[in-house]
């Protein structure tokens, strides 16, 4: 593992967090919609960070990732963020919580994935 890679691969995955708090806000009282686009986002997150590791990290391998990682891992955290929409005008505090909560897990878990495979 590279110092040089993992501070690459750890400001993507901060500015991601950031960005899923203002989507989340924008969504907040849309069901559905915050996890359509942070699914998005996962993968782009994914696409980025395997590029810093591999230089032939291509999307196919992006959403292989995002897929083998994303979804088993967080789904508790998803399913938190769904439901948050019942606390009406509360959602506006605790989905964006929720959201980055959710993107820095699966960053951190990208970042994981790719220093032990080319790390």
């Amino acid at each position: 593992m590279s110092y040089d890679q993992q501070t690459k691969a750890r400001k993507w995955v901060n500015g991601n967090t950031a960005a899923a708090v203002g989507v989340v806000l924008a969504t907040a009282l849309v069901p559905g919609a915050a996890t359509l686009a942070l699914l998005s986002q996962e993968v782009a997150m994914a696409y980025k960070i395997g590029g810093i590791y591999k230089t032939d990290f291509s999307w196919h391998d992006a959403e292989a990732l995002g897929a083998q990682i994303g979804l088993g891992a967080v789904a508790g955290k998803i399913l938190a963020l769904e439901a948050a929409i019942l606390a009406g005008p509360g959602a506006f505090v605790i989905k964006p919580v929720i959201a980055a909560g959710i993107v820095k897990a699966i960053g951190e878990l990208i970042i994981s994935y790719c220093e032990d495979k080319w790390g």
